[in-house]
């Protein structure tokens, strides 16, 4: 696997590069039987100028946009990851790098078993149908 981690006007420590490091060994786990040639990750962390800060309106009926976002962002970023001629896109924010990276490979995660889905069909779980088609007895 080829990656490629980027910080913009922020340093990612020594803890989150091991955590980081932890959700690509999940992600090669998750692909065994492809090349690591083929498979390129690129991840952008850089700190948020303008700190996302939504108003929070509190009703009690209904939920909106402002609750489901967290109250501050310091850090955004992007993963893109291309599996051969697929590409996967994945845009994140949130209060540490951590966050933001496990909000992000969350993403990318769902994306990816959606693929293993449409694209790997022996690995389904059922891989022996016969007991779905039914059998013909005598």
């Amino acid at each position: 696997m080829i990656f490629q981690l980027t910080a913009k006007n922020c340093r990612v420590s020594e803890r989150s590069h091991r955590h980081i490091n932890k959700h690509l060994a999940k992600v090669s786990q998750v692909l065994p039987n492809i090349t690591s040639d083929l498979v390129v990750l690129r991840l952008t962390i850089r700190k948020n100028i303008d700190k996302y800060h939504p108003p929070r309106a509190r009703s009690h009926l209904y939920k909106n946009y402002s609750d489901s976002k967290p109250a501050l962002a310091y850090f955004e970023g992007s993963i893109t990851f291309r599996l051969s001629r697929n590409r996967f896109y994945v845009h994140f924010k949130g209060m540490t790098v951590d966050e933001c990276v496990n909000l992000g490979f969350k993403r990318l995660f769902e994306g990816l078993e959606k693929y293993k889905d449409m694209h790997f069909p022996n690995e389904s779980e059922y891989p022996d149908h016969s007991s779905i088609r039914g059998s013909s007895y005598g």
